[in-house]
């Protein structure tokens, strides 16, 4: 009768507890300790960004860290899944993807899917959406090139964007050509002239909600890389439970508010911050082998 009582008891206290916790705290709780109990482990599939995540930049001159390095080889070692989900061209995530021994991709935003090395595809923008927009651009002289294939070349009729384009870390030049028409092209990224604070020129998007690299343009590309991860995972015949993502800018709060567990850099902005179940170190200082190791993925 004692042991009885005594195991009411504390059950009782136990769903008290979950009582005063809110949704989100019983959920991180829950991820935490299926994470951190080796009894309960079983493979992962770790997505990570690129740009602040696994890439940072010196002098101009992005690297990718040792540490980082390390550390993909051991979440590999141990069973994990690695792959990138980035917002890139696959033709700038392969190279990063190389150096890393990464063999799944996630690029275009969520558009582009590889895995295994081999490439299952990569989807265009929407192309009425693109017309429309392309139509508004020429109405108000809105300088625009087009993406058209993953040749790293850029395409566009007219001289207004010239020489080439930077956006973040990908340059590309542009070919001008003034018989090219949009209507017939499908795009992959469409970049605009759009200086900052020169968003509210057009109407066809929001133009503030589109990831600025630079002040000089932005990219109107895909932005739901939580689609093709999870396009990936099922793919693989795998558990949406066991997908864990690192980032660190605007472009990864989507997938922060759908994926079970997500880690913000520690040079993340504050949005994705307060997102986060977990906030580890910059990049710069070792934050994703810090991360793994907290939670027991490597040694």
């Amino acid at each position: 009768f004692i042991i009885l009582s005594s195991t009411i008891c504390q059950r009782f206290y136990q769903i008290m507890i979950l009582f005063l916790l809110s949704e989100k705290e019983i959920s991180n709780m829950c991820t935490t300790s299926i994470l951190i109990k080796k009894e309960c482990w079983g493979m992962k599939y770790i997505f990570f960004d690129i740009d602040g995540t696994l890439v940072s930049v010196k002098e101009g001159k992005e690297y990718i860290p040792e540490s980082t390095l390390k550390t993909i080889q051991a979440l590999q070692d141990k069973g994990h899944v690695t792959a990138i989900a980035s917002g890139r061209s696959l033709l700038t995530v392969k190279p990063v993807a190389e150096r890393l021994g990464i063999h799944y991709i996630v690029s275009d935003g969520g558009h582009g899917l590889m895995i295994r090395d081999q490439l299952i595809h990569v989807e265009p923008l929407d192309k009425q959406l693109v017309t429309r927009l392309c139509d508004e651009l020429l109405e108000k002289k809105v300088p625009f090139a087009f993406m058209i294939d993953h040749s790293g070349k850029l395409h566009a009729n007219s001289t207004m964007l010239c020489g080439q384009t930077q956006i973040g870390f990908e340059t590309f030049p542009i070919e001008i050509n003034e018989a090219f028409d949009h209507r017939q092209n499908d795009a992959y990224k469409v970049f605009l002239g759009l200086h900052r604070g020169e968003e509210d020129k057009i109407k066809t998007i929001d133009a503030h909600k589109i990831m600025r690299y630079v002040d000089e343009c932005i990219a109107f590309e895909p932005d739901n890389k939580y689609k093709g991860v999870k396009e990936l995972v099922e793919m693989e015949n795998g558990n949406i439970e066991d997908i864990i993502f690192f980032g660190d800018g605007q472009n990864d709060i989507a997938m922060f508010k759908e994926v079970p567990f997500s880690i913000a850099m520690g040079n993340a902005i504050d949005e994705l911050k307060s997102l986060a179940y977990y906030v580890t170190k910059s990049v710069d200082e070792d934050g994703i082998e810090y991360a793994c190791k907290h939670f027991n993925l490597i040694d």
